[in-house]
Order: structure tokens, then sequence, then C-alpha cells
């Protein structure tokens, strides 16, 4: 790997039962010093992982462990901004099949589906119908689901993204 003030480097990440995951750097972004070595960051992420970036020293790229509710989460649902009523209750989880985040709207966790729908309609998604205390709802090849709480406390409404990209809402 190397860059330089006129070419981009490139390096390619490995890992079984994987993708390759080439990550470019470009031209300059390094000042011609990853020749040898960089430190990069690479979150977990569904259905990829996500290239974080380069990130200088003494530069948190992180929410630190413990500070919630945060208005952001990483990673993020993918093409989906919370409503500014409503933040992440806890860090996301990331499984083999889908990502989960719990959400707290406060006063309106008893209706999380009406006050993420609006948000969801805003940003350009498409219902793709209602179950028993479930909505999915549909933009481009993502899907996701909003699962409303138990209301039993240290229970939030849950968004889930399956990992697998789809057009339909199936």
């Amino acid at each position: 790997m190397s860059d330089s003030g006129v070419a981009n480097g490139s390096f390619v990440l490995n890992s079984p039962g994987r993708d390759p995951f080439k990550v470019t750097i470009p031209a300059g972004r390094l000042g011609g010093v990853a020749a040898n070595y960089v430190c990069a960051g690479v979150l977990a992420g569904i259905p990829r992982p996500l290239f974080a970036g380069f990130v200088p020293g003494g530069v948190a790229n992180f929410i630190p462990s413990g500070t919630f509710p945060a208005t952001f989460a990483s990673p993020a649902p993918t093409g989906f901004v919370l409503p500014q009523a409503c933040a992440y209750a806890a860090s996301p989880i990331v499984g083999t099949v889908q990502t989960e985040w719990s959400i707290d709207c406060g006063g309106a966790n008893n209706n999380a589906r009406g006050t993420l729908g609006s948000a969801f309609t805003q940003q350009g998604w498409s219902s793709c119908g209602t179950g028993l205390g479930t909505e999915r709802w549909r933009k481009n090849d993502v899907v996701l689901s909003v699962s409303e709480s138990s209301l039993a406390p240290g229970d939030y409404p849950r968004l889930a993204q399956v990992g697998r990209a789809g057009s339909s809402c199936s």
C-alpha cells in the first residue's frame, strides 16, 4: 500500500466467510506516509463492514461505552435518521442476520410505530404494512422494522435492519 500526492493507495481486508473488503486511500490523504503502516477504523456492519476512515491520533471516533441516550449510533440504520424526539438507548446489537437498535422516544415509547412512522414517511420510506406490534418500512433495497416496547422498565422499542439486501417488503 502506498499513497502519494497524485496516486491513490489501497489495501484489502480479508476475513474467513466474507468477501474481500477493498479500502482506497485518496491521493494525498495521508501525505505519502502510508507506505508501510497505517491505522484504519473498520466498523461491524450488516450486510458489509463499514469503513470509518483514517483517524488521526487523539481523536475520538466512537461513542464511549455508557454514553446513552445518544443521537448517533455506529453502525447507524441505513438511510434513516431518528426524529429529534428519539435517541438510541443502547449500543446496537450487530448479529450475523440483522442489526438491532433500542430506541427511546420518551413518552412516545408506547406508540413507536406512530412516532417513527412520520419520520419514515418524511424521509421517503414506504410502509410494507403492520403486524402484531411491528411495522416494516422499505426504501430502495433496505427494509427496516419497528417493534413496539412491552413498556416494562428497561424495555424500549426496537428498530431492526436485516442484513440481506432486497427490493421487496417480504
